[in-house]
């Protein structure tokens, strides 16, 4: 299932079929298994969805950062108008 995810081509996708994250909002009261059990509910698609108008594909290396750290890094500069 994650690498259907992870495959999916941002250049033949439909942006529209794409879950739009705009609104999401990390819930930090929540433990981890929960926060991310929500944001996989609400998303859909972690490593492809869509901000607005902008289609957006997270590729990520083995040593690098968690998928938390680098969503909740992108929606806080959303916030903040970065």
């Amino acid at each position: 299932m994650i690498e259907k995810m992870q495959s999916v081509n941002l250049d033949a996708v439909d942006k529209e079929t794409l879950v739009d994250a705009s609104g999401f909002v990390f819930d930090n009261s929540l433990p981890l298994e929960k926060r991310a059990a929500r944001m996989l509910e609400q998303l859909k698609n972690p490593y492809c969805f869509r901000y607005g108008d902008m289609a957006i594909k997270l590729e990520f290396a083995e040593d690098g950062p968690s998928l938390q750290e680098l969503l909740t890094g992108f929606f806080l500069r959303q916030k903040s108008g970065l």
